[in-house]
């Protein structure tokens, strides 16, 4: 099984990445008109800017992955194939279990490990190890996997890695 990323969700960030990006850059031409002495004109263009900073960053990650023509989720019957962030392998026999983390709407799958400090500690990517330590305090495993931007639903994902787990966690 292979899963690549959706066009059709990378494009529709795309365009909510070129919105944020307007609106920020409107907050700061215009900080002064938006504030109308309710509100100081560099609160309003601070906030204009950090909406330019985020919309930037969203662009890369999305237009790098419209660019993608790889898998980014790949199993089989040695285990699971992440290409999220690294190309990472987790053996099935690793995994204890799947479960669904929501935030605001957005879902998550959570993959149990036996031992997550190990996939943490095996993590070049400074920011990156952090990130998945913050994930392991906050979610319990430092791997996860959100469907947002994949040409499968979160409900689908989830029920195709129980299905692969079942048939080949020894």
């Amino acid at each position: 099984m292979e899963i690549y990323t959706s066009r059709k969700k990378n494009i529709f960030l795309l365009f909510l990445s070129l919105l944020f990006l307007a609106a920020g850059i409107y907050f700061v031409l215009h900080g002064e008109e938006i504030a109308a002495g309710k509100r100081s004109p560099l609160l309003v263009q601070g906030i204009g800017i950090a909406a330019i900073a985020f919309a930037l960053l969203a662009l890369f990650f999305t237009i790098k992955n419209l660019l993608n023509k790889r898998w980014v989720l790949r199993a089989n019957p040695e285990g699971l194939y992440l290409r999220i962030r690294n190309e990472l392998f987790i053996p099935w026999q690793e995994i204890t279990g799947f479960e669904v983390f929501e935030v605001r709407g957005s879902k998550s799958v959570l993959i149990m490990l036996k031992d997550p400090q190990a996939y943490i500690a095996k993590e070049k990517s400074p920011f990156l190890r952090k990130m998945m330590q913050w994930n392991l305090r906050l979610c319990g495993t430092s791997v996860s996997i959100s469907s947002s931007t994949m040409q499968i639903s979160h409900k689908e994902l989830l029920a195709l890695l129980i299905e692969y787990w079942n048939k080949y966690k020894k």
